[in-house]
């Protein structure tokens, strides 16, 4: 029987036999169906746990909309209780969406039945945090298919499918995740993850690096039996170049984000199409003759323009990278500084990964009714709330409030500073800036419906914020299927090569994964188009200095 390991060296990844003979089978999951069953409700106006008004469109029973999941005692059918979800009942509804799902993700399913005899990851205890929408979950029941146990939450307070997270509980997932968690529900769900009596985790899957960061935060002694990480977001992979600069990445990495299966199709493709159905899902907006500024023009600003250009939208992009800003120019887009167009643009979003990429003072200066929306994973790059506040700012904002603390801050100036304590002295410093978010008791905040708010000046101009920041298409919307399992086998591979690599191969740093995995994933997802790739002869593979059967590209190719 094949097995996941290697010849000697550290960069090499063996592909297994069944790899290799399964590549050029035909698929059982290869041609789309040509009847999906149409949902009978709409998500785009899914009832948010938070919200004070009811939804017609909801799954969830209106009479328990109130109550917090936490608060809830639910077992699944089989007596277990260990989940939390919104309402276990809806687990119906959302296993039909995730068989839905399971048609348009052919590389998936096929890995699923062609791996699961072998068990690659048989003693693998992943805890994931990433988005949980039906697409994730046929992840998730994959990464179970092939032996491994999965504790998971979610990465985002608004992009969970209340009825999938229900149909993952009553299949025996610990799942901890409803849409519209508080931030506080956000960790706690994380934690309830995470420290569980009598299990530890040995891999982690994260989107974004919030659980990474709690676990090295409360629980480090873990990364002694953790054997890699694997992200997917830019947010993410940031964060692990940080810890691995300062030395305190302790165990290998996988960086999925920048592999080319996940930059030229989910990051691409995913936006191009999911941009327009968040915008007209939440506002009903027409995108003919609109102004519009893309901030970033990276993979994700590349699929936003193109497709705003195609509807007829009047675009313009800022960018730091000249080498971005030249393919924006040539691509015949006008490249801009933000407050150059800042009045008169209708839409404004961001999508670079940084923050406070549009501060207050931008949100001042915008037109009535601007749209304001972020497709980057993270919400700090819209400035709707100071992003870097400790523990120690929120103990201030808890016990005296926005005012009173600015009141010791004043007071403090006439006071010797070591009467005031350096975290305390700092958090009062750091809570000045809270007066340049859109959380101020000048600014009026009106839910219009759920995930739009408008934001309203004392003028009466208000803005139009969409997701109060979040990622919009996973938040207001949905994204194709067909292009998150090319990003799902990506995971699943990089989580069975971490696993299974010999000690040595991987040290403790960030890795990319290997061009013969990202070929692999593109070949099980052809047979779906029909589409027959041309083979080198000999003569041919010889010339260009090639294996016949890949990598066709050096590491360093740009596709």
């Amino acid at each position: 029987m094949e097995k996941w390991d290697s010849n000697e060296g550290t960069s090499a990844f063996h592909v297994p036999e069944w790899m290799i003979q399964f590549a050029d089978q035909k698929q059982e999951f290869n041609k789309r169906p040509t009847k999906i069953g149409r949902r009978s409700l709409s998500r785009s106006i899914s009832q948010s746990s938070t919200d004070s008004y009811s939804s017609a469109a909801s799954y969830t029973d209106s009479s328990d909309d109130e109550t917090s999941p936490r608060d809830k005692q639910q077992k699944n059918s089989k007596g277990s209780g260990d989940f939390c979800v919104k309402n276990i009942k809806q687990a119906e509804f959302g296993r039909r969406e995730i068989e839905i799902a399971e048609q348009e993700m052919p590389a998936l399913m096929a890995l699923r039945k062609r791996a699961q005899g072998e068990k690659p990851l048989a003693g693998a205890k992943i805890v994931g945090c990433t988005h949980i929408t039906a697409q994730t979950a046929v992840l998730m029941e994959t990464l179970g298919a092939l032996g491994a146990q999965c504790r998971w939450a979610a990465c985002n307070i608004y992009s969970t499918l209340n009825e999938v997270a229900a149909a993952l509980a009553e299949s025996g997932f610990p799942v901890f995740a409803w849409k519209g968690e508080s931030e506080d529900d956000f960790w706690w769900c994380i934690d309830r993850c995470v420290n569980v009596e009598g299990w530890q985790p040995n891999m982690i899957l994260d989107d974004g690096g919030d659980l990474t960061h709690w676990i090295y935060k409360k629980y480090p002694n873990m990364f002694k039996k953790i054997k890699g990480i694997v992200e997917e977001s830019v947010t993410g992979v940031h964060r692990l170049y940080q810890l691995s600069k300062a030395g305190k990445l302790c165990v290998p990495a996988m960086n999925v984000n920048d592999s080319v299966t996940k930059q030229k199709f989910d990051n691409l493709y995913c936006c191009r199409e999911s941009i327009l159905d968040g915008l007209k899902r939440t506002t009903d907006m027409m995108f003919g003759g609109k102004q519009v500024v893309v901030c970033g023009y990276g993979e994700v600003g590349k699929g936003c323009c193109a497709a705003l250009k195609a509807m007829g939208s009047i675009v313009y992009v800022t960018e730091i990278d000249p080498i971005c800003a030249l393919q924006a120019c040539m691509d015949g887009f006008r490249l801009v500084k933000l407050n150059e167009v800042i009045r008169q643009v209708d839409i404004v979003i961001t999508c670079t990964g940084n923050k406070n990429v549009v501060t207050r003072e931008h949100l001042d200066r915008m037109k009535n009714s601007c749209i304001v929306c972020n497709m980057g994973h993270s919400n700090t790059e819209i400035d709707v709330t100071y992003q870097s506040i400790s523990q120690c700012d929120f103990l201030v904002l808890k016990f005296y409030g926005i005012f009173l603390a600015q009141l010791y801050f004043c007071l403090g100036k006439w006071l010797k500073q070591s009467m005031l304590s350096s975290p305390l002295r700092a958090a009062l410093i750091e809570l000045q800036h809270c007066q340049a978010s859109l959380r101020t008791p000048e600014l009026t905040w009106e839910r219009v419906r759920s995930q739009v708010d408008h934001v309203i000046w004392p003028d009466g101009k208000r803005i139009v914020l969409l997701a109060e920041g979040r990622l919009l298409n996973l938040s207001c919307s949905t994204v194709p299927t067909f292009v998150l399992s090319i990003t799902a086998t990506t995971q699943a591979l990089a989580l069975i090569e971490l696993y299974n690599a010999p000690e040595g191969r991987y040290k403790q740093d960030v890795y990319l994964l290997p061009k013969k995995m990202d070929e692999y994933v593109a070949s099980l997802h052809l047979p779906t188009f029909d589409a027959h790739l041309t083979e080198l002869t000999d003569e041919q593979a010889k010339y260009l200095g090639l294996n016949k059967n890949g990598p066709f590209k050096p590491n360093y190719y740009r596709y």
